[in-house]
């Protein structure tokens, strides 16, 4: 018994540990995320930090405290450590564990989550946002910005994106305006996001890392995914 229970440990090791650079790290962005829980409850507001990885071909959305607790995580296993024992309560969560990857090379967005602690999953999505670039322009916090209109999942946005950095990129899913988004907000003001940092790495030879985890989940639709998260809420 007890070398089976070694064997499992080293199992969950491997399946944590092992990381793969999915691309070299030019840009990190941080944004501010305003978001309403319950959208008839005006009350129920809160806000997180996230994470924008970009780099050459690929890039990386993630809650920073969910990139946090990975680095953590696996900065443990390296040690030799067991994940079991490890304990992270300490350590600030997130509303939000997903994983989102552009692939700007065939336009695919890759939505990564866990449906329960052994299963991982990913759908692919295409959102081609159909923006209206506005002849509104703002500035904000003395970038000169430029104003668009999309709609996703049922809500309408308006965008604010940088004049002066010819990123295609943006928060969570949305891409596509000949800068970066600066601002996204929809129009009932259920999610706002806001850039608060901007840093060029490209120097620091850095990479983008997926744990194998997430690599090797199982593909599924996303009609597929919304119904499982729907169970595992219920459960």
């Amino acid at each position: 018994m007890r070398y089976i229970f070694l064997l499992l440990v080293t199992s969950v090791n491997f399946l944590y540990a092992q990381e793969k650079a999915i691309d070299s790290l030019k840009i990190q962005c941080e944004y501010w995320l305003n978001y309403q829980n319950d959208s008839t409850n005006i009350y129920s507001k809160d806000s997180e930090e996230f994470l924008l990885l970009i780099g050459k071909n690929k890039s990386l959305f993630l809650s920073t405290n969910k990139y946090k607790r990975d680095s953590i995580k696996n900065s443990y296993i390296k040690e030799g450590n067991s994940v079991a024992i490890l304990d992270l309560s300490k350590f600030p969560k997130t509303a939000f564990p997903y994983r989102i990857v552009k692939n700007y090379s065939n336009n695919e967005l890759l939505f990564y989550n866990d449906i329960s602690a052994k299963l991982s999953v990913h759908y692919v999505e295409h959102p081609n946002l159909t923006w209206k670039i506005s002849n509104e322009n703002d500035k904000i916090a003395n970038i000169d910005c430029g104003v668009a209109y999309t709609n996703y999942g049922g809500r309408q946005y308006k965008a604010w994106y940088a004049k002066d950095i010819p990123l295609s990129e943006g928060p969570y899913k949305f891409s596509g305006l000949p800068g970066l988004i600066i601002k996204i907000e929809d129009t009932k003001g259920f999610y706002k996001f806001e850039l608060i940092s901007f840093k060029n790495l490209s120097k620091r030879h850095k990479t983008i890392e997926l744990e194998n985890r997430q690599i090797n989940s199982k593909n599924v639709t996303k009609k597929e995914y919304l119904n499982a998260k729907k169970i595992t809420l219920i459960i």
